[in-house]
């Protein structure tokens, strides 16, 4: 063998070598997260093979035996597929973030190939399942591909439906997360929960917290009640990421407020708040701790949203102050007295402190202590707008509370110009205006738009 040959040979050999001890070239990736420090990381895999609720199965090479990783860690996946319908997909998922949930719906539904769909020689409505073509045996799996976009396509459509208040679109969301009988047809529909039964897709927890909400929308509410019950045994047995324990136990507080029943709404929804706190007591890793910390105040925030609203029904003075009172309650300091007073640990209680800071949590206690101020029997108008510009100004990524902070910052400025005179008078016009043009402009298609002023 000559020279060249040789060298040729060597080269082949070392580019092999390279193959086989560093994977491949085109490789999946799975973030995961360390559950005590919280920091991220990225694994990067010839394959994987399979997503459960409980587990994260991948290849490290072509030829190498699967590992495991909790999906409790896992934060993000990352296939290498370069296909055309890999980057349909792609788009589809940018547009449901876009908030473009009809556009989304449609192109995960040509992904999918499930729903509804029309014969366009017929012109007949037919529902095409979503398992059709699946293979056959229990321990084989989808595409990937058709996994994820069946999922977010059932997500897309229940958030068209609920944002336009379209009964049917919220049906079909149904349909496609449960796998029921088809209505008018034979067959069942194949959807998500029950072609990935038992919780055998990363999204299935995700799928139920969607199902328990479509069923409320659609009135069922025994069936709705049944699916969050389910899912918060689930996360706790699995166990599952903290905020599905959560979505299951404020599942009755949503259904009472469905109802109109806000004293029942307040009732389920503090029910969640104890028991947030006893899974963070007995939590040890730092991160975990944070999020029972910050679901905890969530679960206090539900609280103050329907004592908010009960309190703009009312009218009452007395309606406001007892909303105050339990705002203040929940603000961090406060949080942080009461915790000290029951011995939690220092972690416990950093942890409990950074969830009340949560912007959602804020927003809604600044126009609740706004709106307690503005209905005084004497209204403190300077206090009420202090309030209300924290949120106007802060959080105004919070675009249920941003509005509702304009509209009422408007009305405060208003009062208060009705008892100033001359350039007071006039700034609080100016105030009260300006306010009213952010709302309008921002927030168009809010009924706080159009209520007036």
């Amino acid at each position: 063998m000559n020279t060249p040959t040789r060298l040729f040979f060597l080269g082949l050999l070392v580019a092999c070598a390279a193959c086989l001890f560093t994977g491949p070239a085109h490789a999946d990736e799975i973030t995961v997260r360390d559950l005590a420090s919280g920091q991220t990381s990225t694994i990067t895999c010839y394959e994987v093979t399979s997503e459960t609720w409980s587990e994260v199965k991948y290849k490290e090479r072509k030829r190498s035996a699967e590992k495991v990783v909790p999906t409790l860690t896992v934060v993000s996946i990352k296939r290498s597929d370069k296909s055309k319908n890999a980057a349909n997909y792609a788009s589809a998922v940018a547009d449901l973030g876009r908030g473009n949930f009809k556009e989304s719906a449609r192109a995960l539904q040509g992904i999918s190939g499930g729903g509804w769909k029309v014969d366009l020689e017929t012109g007949e409505r037919k529902y095409v399942s979503f398992s059709a073509g699946d293979p056959e045996g229990r321990n084989k799996r989808p595409p990937w591909i058709s996994e994820y976009a069946h999922f977010y396509y059932a997500k897309a459509m229940f958030l068209h439906g609920e944002s336009a208040k379209d009964r049917d679109t919220i049906e079909a969301a149904y349909l496609a997360l449960d796998d029921v009988k088809v209505p008018g047809g034979t067959g069942t529909t194949g959807g998500f929960l029950g072609r990935f039964e038992d919780g055998g897709s990363r999204f299935y927890p995700e799928a139920m917290m969607l199902k328990g909400k479509a069923l409320v929308l659609l009135a069922r509410y025994e069936d709705a009640a049944a699916t969050f019950q389910e899912l918060h045994k689930s996360a706790i047995k699995i166990p599952l990421d903290p905020r599905w324990a959560y979505e299951g136990l404020v599942g009755g507080g949503s259904i009472a407020e469905a109802k109109g029943d806000l004293t029942g709404a307040v009732t389920g929804y503090r029910g969640a708040i104890p028991t947030m706190e006893v899974m963070l007591g007995r939590e040890t890793r730092n991160y975990m701790r944070q999020q029972y910390g910050r679901y905890y105040s969530q679960a206090r925030m539900r609280v103050a949203s329907v004592k908010l609203m009960a309190a703009e029904k009312r009218k009452a003075p007395a309606a406001f102050a007892d909303l105050r009172q339990w705002i203040q309650a929940g603000m961090p300091e406060a949080i942080r007295r009461r915790a000290k007073s029951k011995g939690l640990p220092p972690e416990s209680i950093a942890a409990l402190v950074e969830g009340a800071r949560d912007p959602a949590v804020q927003a809604v206690g600044y126009n609740g202590i706004g709106l307690a101020y503005l209905n005084e029997p004497k209204p403190k108008y300077e206090d009420a707008m202090l309030a209300f510009k924290a949120v106007t100004v802060k959080y105004f990524a919070e675009p249920e509370q941003h509005a509702r902070a304009l509209y009422y910052l408007a009305k405060a400025a208003r009062g208060a110009a009705k008892a100033a005179k001359g350039e007071v008078k006039e700034m609080y016009d100016a105030m009260a205006q300006q306010a009213m043009n952010m709302l309008r402009s921002q927030h168009a298609d809010s009924p706080w738009s159009s209520k007036g002023g």
